[in-house]
């Protein structure tokens, strides 16, 4: 299944429409699956939008529970609504898993990400629920950015 889906992202890479990122999952070696999507339309947005740079919300609630993995959407709003700036689907909600996660994000953002901010600074201020898990993460991989729990749930 890795080798197949290894492949889909090599082709998603070398198509032009965005970017992926792979993590194989390995429970000899305690490595998490992991699948990072920056999508064109999700570069534009980094790009055009300057809501990108001040404002994400962290949304992990979706999930594929057949197959045991949890989607998170990272996300900004602006006059026309959300528009999204990225997605990662992990085995599982570890902090580690987390930072990772983000860690393999970041390397497939585009440079300009955040509205300039670019993929290293982050942007200002961070939503998420109440997981400590994902706080700590956001902490640990954007330390500049304001994290504050999020009393909206998005479905």
């Amino acid at each position: 299944m890795f080798i197949r889906l290894g492949s889909i992202v090599k082709d998603y890479n070398n198509s032009g429409q965005g970017k992926a990122a792979l993590q194989e999952y390995d429970a000899c070696n305690g490595k998490a699956f992991i699948l990072c999507i920056v999508t064109s339309l999700m570069c534009r947005v980094h790009e055009k939008i300057s809501q990108a740079g001040e404002l994400c919300y962290m949304d992990a609630s979706a999930s594929f529970e057949q197959l045991n993995t949890s989607i998170t959407l990272l996300y900004t709003s602006c006059t026309v609504g959300a528009l999204p700036l990225g997605m990662f689907i992990t085995s599982d909600e570890l902090e580690t898993t987390l930072k990772k996660a983000i860690g393999l994000l970041k390397t497939i953002l585009p440079e300009y990400a955040f509205f300039r901010r670019s993929p290293l600074v982050g942007l200002v201020i961070f939503l998420t629920d109440d997981s400590s898990a994902e706080r700590k993460a956001l902490e640990l991989c954007w330390p500049k950015g304001i994290i504050m729990n999020s009393i909206i749930q998005v479905n």
